[in-house]
């Protein structure tokens, strides 16, 4: 018995079952054997529902798993791209940065006529704890 059979229904349980009963009659077997057969009968069709019945609470469960992963996969994406955008503006905020204080830096120079140092720290290029947490709890 192969598990995809369940999806066709009870059809194929009862032609197998008409198919038992008829090569029970050709062979001649007494009245009893029928009862017996048809009590055998009513006992795996009960089986057989409870089975269909598990098998679709089962599929059941499954669609609903599959539907909470693919859910899970879409907000892990969205957080990942939230990410990439903030660093990659973060990552360009801070070259702006250095090319402001490189400007400001070569204006002083030419003016004083001398090198000179500029304090100022450039602005970070990768995401602090805070900005990541925050981006992670959004989503």
């Amino acid at each position: 018995m192969d598990m995809g059979d369940f999806g066709m229904g009870m059809s194929y349980y009862r032609g197998a079952m008409v198919h038992r009963k008829a090569e029970e009659s050709s062979n001649g077997r007494t009245e009893q054997v029928r009862t017996e057969t048809s009590e055998e009968d009513e006992c795996w069709e009960e089986k057989l529902k409870k089975w269909d019945e598990e098998l679709k609470r089962i599929k059941e469960e499954n669609r609903r798993e599959q539907k909470r992963i693919q859910e899970e996969r879409l907000r892990k994406k969205r957080i990942r791209k939230k990410l990439i955008e903030k660093l990659a503006w973060k990552q360009y905020l801070a070259r702006q940065d250095e090319i402001c204080q490189l400007n400001e830096k070569i204006a002083i120079e030419r003016a004083v006529g001398e090198d000179v140092y500029i304090e100022k720290p450039p602005l970070s290029k990768s995401l602090s704890a805070a900005e990541i947490a925050a981006i992670c709890s959004e989503s």
